[in-house]
């Protein structure tokens, strides 16, 4: 107990963890912020698919709902939420962008539910949490209340993630098609969630059965592996996972924020640790860069000094002979 009273009240712990969590979900909201601005009145406008639809929000609804039946108030909706993520992106003001963020997702959703998936379920969630973490590069004395609430913040977000694989996980456990090994094979069959490449290789029994009992286990066993010497490898896993999910199955702004809670799970040590290695090899390399790029300028702008020199020592010749 007196082990975990420090860890909560002393020193906020996840720092880097936020940091790359916040521009994760950050990404996914420029990401989706661009891709359907030039679909926003299709969406959103007073003669879209959501038109028509109340957004239910304190004080403000009525004024966005009024201000969506307007083109330009259906353009404006993605945008801001490009430039909130913008924001969480670069580490500016993030309290106040994740709270706008949440806003313009909410109102977004309210407006047109449709065309929401898991991502956004996921990253409204994260950004209710993160209003409790310490902004991009703020600090705070130890046994605070602003240590306390960053620290419950960490908490929640990290058991959000065990939360998330382990109900995904039982539920594929008890699922027929994930049982006999074919359940990736019918979802890479979907045309809207794969590509052809990957219909034609998930169509082999072996790998798409070994892929279907791999994730299985991978999800039901994500909370023992976090306490253990297998945490690293898990987590490379998982964004290993979730990078061909973005890759073959289409779903970007998820895998995006999944990979943020991965790597989220890395203590400030421990990114350290895997930082320390890339310090020390592109610090080398550009140290002997420099010495080895050095040698031959000098060497070539001597040459052209000597060139230079000797061409008009020739040319001064050649006027004393004319003369």
């Amino acid at each position: 107990m007196k082990a975990v009273w420090r860890w909560l009240a002393l020193t906020p712990q996840h720092l880097v963890g936020v940091r790359v969590l916040e521009a994760a979900i950050g990404a996914a909201l420029v990401f989706r912020g661009f891709t359907e601005l030039p679909f926003a009145a299709y969406f959103w406008g007073p003669h879209g698919l959501g038109a028509g639809r109340p957004v239910t929000a304190p004080v403000l609804g009525w004024l966005v709902t009024e201000a969506l039946e307007t083109e330009i108030g259906a353009t404006l909706l993605p945008l801001c939420v490009a430039l909130a993520g913008a924001a969480l992106v670069l580490g500016f003001r993030t309290r106040l962008a994740c709270a706008a963020a949440l806003l313009l997702m909410v109102v977004m959703e309210q407006r047109l539910p449709e065309i929401a998936d898991g991502g956004d379920n996921v990253a409204r969630l994260l950004l209710v949490y993160l209003l409790f973490a310490l902004p991009a590069g703020a600090t705070a004395p130890a046994g605070s209340l602003r240590v306390w609430a960053h620290n419950l913040g960490v908490v929640t977000v990290v058991a959000q993630l065990v939360v998330l694989y382990l109900t995904s996980g039982f539920l594929k456990a008890f699922g027929e098609r994930w049982h006999n090994g074919t359940a990736l094979y019918y979802i890479s069959q979907v045309e809207w969630f794969s590509l052809p490449g990957l219909r034609a290789l998930f169509q082999d029994p072996y790998l798409v059965t070994f892929a279907a009992y791999t994730t299985v286990a991978y999800q039901v066993m994500f909370p023992v592996a976090m306490v253990s010497r297998l945490k690293k490898l898990w987590i490379l896993t998982g964004i290993c996972f979730h990078a061909g999910i973005a890759v073959f199955m289409g779903l970007v702004t998820f895998s995006t924020v999944m990979i943020g809670l991965e790597l989220f799970l890395f203590t400030d040590h421990e990114f350290a640790e895997l930082i320390a290695p890339l310090k020390r090899i592109l610090g080398g390399r550009r140290w002997t860069g420099s010495v080895r790029l050095r040698a031959p300028l000098r060497e070539g702008v001597q040459l052209a000094v000597d060139v230079r020199q000797d061409l008009t020592q020739r040319l001064n010749e050649l006027e004393k002979l004319q003369l």
